[in-house]
């Protein structure tokens, strides 16, 4: 099955109704979530947006993406043109049917909602640290008494 075929064919499993494939690439929303699919170089490059950067913690997150980039199947990147951090996966075209797509979709969905949450849960820890930060209120300063605040 082309890229063509199997997109459509997606979206008449799925009833996504007006899927317009323009240039090899094709843009549904899945849970809420922007996915853009291509052919590239026969390969099916599926992406996902996670999410924007967060404004204090920039950095220690943008880490932690570069190190879940070891552990799965998918990889984490930004995106040069929205500046959002975003999820991909790539899949031969050769061999890949219906069902298969289907759970590459899936996983890729799960995935990026995953992020998405930690992403929402690091902004308000990583505001705080530089709040703290700013004010110097770590647990060894003067204010605690050089007593560790648990």
């Amino acid at each position: 099955m082309d890229f063509n075929e199997l997109i459509m064919n997606f979206a008449s499993r799925h009833g996504i109704e007006g899927l317009s494939i323009d240039d090899g690439a094709a843009a549904i929303e899945v849970d809420g979530i922007p996915v853009a699919l291509a052919d590239v170089a026969g390969d099916l490059l599926a992406t996902a947006v996670v999410g924007e950067p967060p404004v204090e913690g920039r950095a220690d997150f943008a880490d932690m993406l570069l190190e879940a980039n070891l552990e799965s199947n998918t990889v984490f990147g930004k995106s040069r043109e929205s500046g959002r951090y975003i999820l991909s996966r790539r899949l031969p075209l050769t061999g890949i049917d219906g069902t298969g797509l289907d759970a590459a979709i899936e996983s890729l969905i799960n995935s990026a909602e995953l992020w998405r949450r930690l992403l929402e849960d690091y902004r308000p820890a990583a505001k705080a640290m530089a709040e703290a930060a700013a004010n110097d209120e770590s647990a060894f300063s003067s204010s605690h008494d050089g007593f560790l605040q648990v």
